[in-house]
């Protein structure tokens, strides 16, 4: 079984919503995040909004040249033919086409029956309705961004997916926590929380891979 540890990015500085709630540390915290995984051997998956693949994009090539996965955070699954044309689009100029997509909740239902290009092949989100085409990899925990939006606490939020980790370790089960840079950039700059979520999952057996890997694994491509 397997502990991922998923990063949606979808800062850009013009974002005010965001940024008044969150600040504009975003890039500095990915490049701290890096040297975290470089100090530690963590592997990450990103996932990147086509704003961030437009107004960053040497942060994604950094993200891939370091060896961590970059697929595609689908923010607007109702738009999702416009977006995924542009997003494959800014994939291909990386080198890189995008195999999953991630989205921030649940799949919508009135998007069960939309044809999905053959070259996405699976979708990390939580548990609920996906596509016949892809293979869905369920988020049981909130991210971050969402549990601090209901009023949680940090803190309390990363007890409760530390209680999750050992649960699941327990029943034998993967686990995905869901992370947002910006986020981390106020409430933990150093990436703490980060290190302690990784460190649990390895002593609780659980094994740092990307989702990529898994399916990859589960495909027979590896």
């Amino acid at each position: 079984m397997y502990l991922c540890l998923r990063l949606d990015l979808d800062y850009v500085p013009w974002d005010t919503p965001d940024a008044q709630d969150y600040g504009h540390g975003e890039p500095a915290m990915v490049l701290r995040l890096l040297e975290l995984a470089r100090q530690t051997g963590y592997k990450y998956h990103f996932f990147a909004s086509n704003r961030v693949l437009r107004a960053f994009r040497s942060a994604a090539e950094t993200i891939l040249n370091e060896g961590h996965h970059l697929d595609w955070y689908c923010k607007h699954p109702e738009a999702f033919d416009v977006r995924y044309h542009e997003a494959q689009s800014l994939f291909a100029q990386m080198g890189s086409p995008a195999t999953g997509l991630a989205v921030r909740s649940i799949w919508p239902e009135p998007e069960l029956h939309r044809r999905i290009p053959e070259e996405l092949t699976f979708l990390s989100a939580a548990p609920g309705p996906c596509p016949a085409s892809l293979k869905l990899y369920p988020v049981e925990t909130r991210a971050d961004r969402e549990s601090l939006r209901s009023g949680v606490s940090l803190r309390n939020w990363a007890e409760q997916v530390r209680t999750h980790i050992r649960q699941c370790a327990t029943l034998n089960q993967p686990v995905t926590v869901v992370f947002r840079p910006q986020v981390l950039a106020k409430h933990d700059p150093r990436g703490q929380l980060v290190r302690e979520i990784a460190e649990l999952g390895k002593l609780s057996g659980l094994k740092n891979r990307t989702l990529r890997e898994v399916h990859e694994s589960q495909a027979g491509v590896i």
